[in-house]
């Protein structure tokens, strides 16, 4: 199983609805870097702080264990050609490079179009939440992917029609 690092943007999004658990429940562990932690504000001087519905649940998946930080080993080596890739992102795709280079094998979760075209261009593997969510339902772990995806986005996480048409589709609920 790969190690599975994920960006700020997923996490928020599922924890926002209530279904955070939906990543342990199909992937067992979830690694952030610092730089992920910190735009969710559960670790250092922004801890504590309320900045959005589900953070909390955010604070408890790291205090449970399955929602880990990891950094990259040199975070400094990794510089994005993309000047849309924002410093989480980069920090996903430093640790997943990171892992590479020790033989390891990663599964980034990005849905910014930015991140999700540099890591290609880095031949890394990568999902989006809306095939998260289309696992999770292949699973068993909710009973349809349509109704989560459009809580997400009926919550402001932004999935276009085309994506949860094709999710939809694929799963035979479209």
């Amino acid at each position: 199983m790969p190690a599975v690092i994920a960006d700020a943007g997923p996490l928020i999004g599922l924890s926002r609805i209530g279904r955070l658990a939906l990543l342990c429940e199909v992937f067992g562990q979830i690694l952030i870097t610092p730089a992920v932690a910190a735009e969710l504000r559960i670790t250092g001087h922004n801890s504590g702080l309320v900045a959005y519905d589900g953070q909390e649940a955010l604070a408890e998946a790291m205090v449970e264990g399955w929602l880990r930080l990891s950094e990259p080993a040199n975070p400094g080596d990794y510089r994005p050609l993309n000047p849309g890739v924002d410093a989480g992102e980069a920090s996903c795709i430093a640790l997943a490079l990171s892992l590479r280079q020790r033989g390891l094998a990663s599964l980034l979760i990005l849905d910014d179009r930015a991140g999700r075209a540099e890591a290609r261009r880095l031949d890394l593997e990568l999902t989006g939440t809306a095939a998260v969510v289309a696992m999770a339902r292949l699973r068993g772990l909710i009973p349809a992917a349509g109704p989560v995806l459009h809580d997400l986005r009926s919550n402001g996480y932004f999935l276009s029609e085309a994506t949860i048409d094709t999710v939809l589709l694929a799963l035979s609920e479209g």
